[in-house]
């Protein structure tokens, strides 16, 4: 057996540099373009501990103030300092994220939710970034997987902080419509999820029509309709766990679907579609 290829360090997600603590003084001279970085990937972001810095990049200019958190890239066209004007420090805590791939989610959270959002003082993000600035720079490949896992569980626990920030600050109906959306296969009526959310059954069909152009009870029927034939033609599960996993009522109501849709019962559908060229058994 040949022996293992041996692995990159540099394509696991780990932490670069950082400082727990970074104070700044309000003279004019700190300002940073990222532009004049090199573009290796790597991604920071800024925690403002105390007073506040500027940030700007294609969307304009804003401010971090304490407990708020800019994320940016190296290489990219943004920028951020401290203008004299400002008058008092600012005092920051860092880190440098790098690996492959990674750019690509920091620049995801940053499309959905901005790349200045608010953390705020006591969230447990802020121990997990101070144990993984504590236990960088590990040495062994193991230790480098070990190490990119707790990044990568950093970077999850971000998102979902920052996507149940987004949800609680968007309208009752906007949340309903986007469960819809996500989960269509689930067993729930429209009045489950708008009772869930907390809008009427009727103000959630009118606005997901004006979307969408088709009324929710459509839209499920065809996504559950689609999921069900995917199953059936890829799969031999059993017909009462397809009916669970494409969030039909029960048989009888994928069976009517299917046949309104191909002309044939779940059965024969599935026998034509995996044994092509095959007449159904009767």
């Amino acid at each position: 057996m040949p022996p293992a290829t041996p692995l990159k360090p540099g394509l696991f997600w780990a932490v670069g540099s950082f400082d727990h603590r970074q104070v700044v003084e309000p003279n004019g001279r700190w300002w940073i373009e990222n532009t004049r970085r090199a573009n290796d990937g790597s991604v920071i972001l800024q925690y403002a501990l105390e007073g506040r810095m500027v940030f700007r990049d294609g969307s304009g200019s804003r401010d971090v103030p304490a407990g708020w958190m800019a994320m940016f890239a190296f290489g990219e066209e943004s920028a951020y300092g401290l203008p004299a004007s400002y008058g008092e420090p600012f005092v920051t805590e860092w880190m440098q994220l790098r690996g492959a791939g990674l750019r690509e989610h920091i620049d995801e959270l940053r499309r959905r939710f901005g790349s200045v959002v608010y953390i705020g003082h006591n969230n447990p993000l802020r121990r997990m970034r101070r144990r993984l600035c504590d236990a960088a720079r590990p040495r062994s490949v193991p230790a480098w997987a070990a190490a990119a896992n707790d990044v990568h569980a950093f970077v999850m626990r971000l998102y979902m902080h920052l996507e149940a920030r987004h949800a609680k600050e968007r309208p009752p109906v906007a949340r309903a419509i986007d469960e819809l959306l996500r989960q269509p296969e689930q067993s729930w009526s429209i009045k489950e999820v708008a009772a869930r959310q907390g809008c009427s059954r009727e103000h959630l069909a009118r606005v997901f029509r004006e979307r969408h152009g088709v009324s929710p009870a459509a839209y499920l029927v065809r996504a559950r309709l689609a999921k069900a034939l995917e199953l059936l033609r890829e799969t031999t599960l059993p017909l009462p766990l397809v009916v669970e996993q494409s969030g039909f009522a029960n048989k009888h109501t994928l069976a009517r679907w299917v046949k309104a849709q191909t002309g044939l019962p779940p059965g024969a559908y599935r026998e034509r579609a995996q044994n092509p060229g095959q007449p159904p058994a009767p």
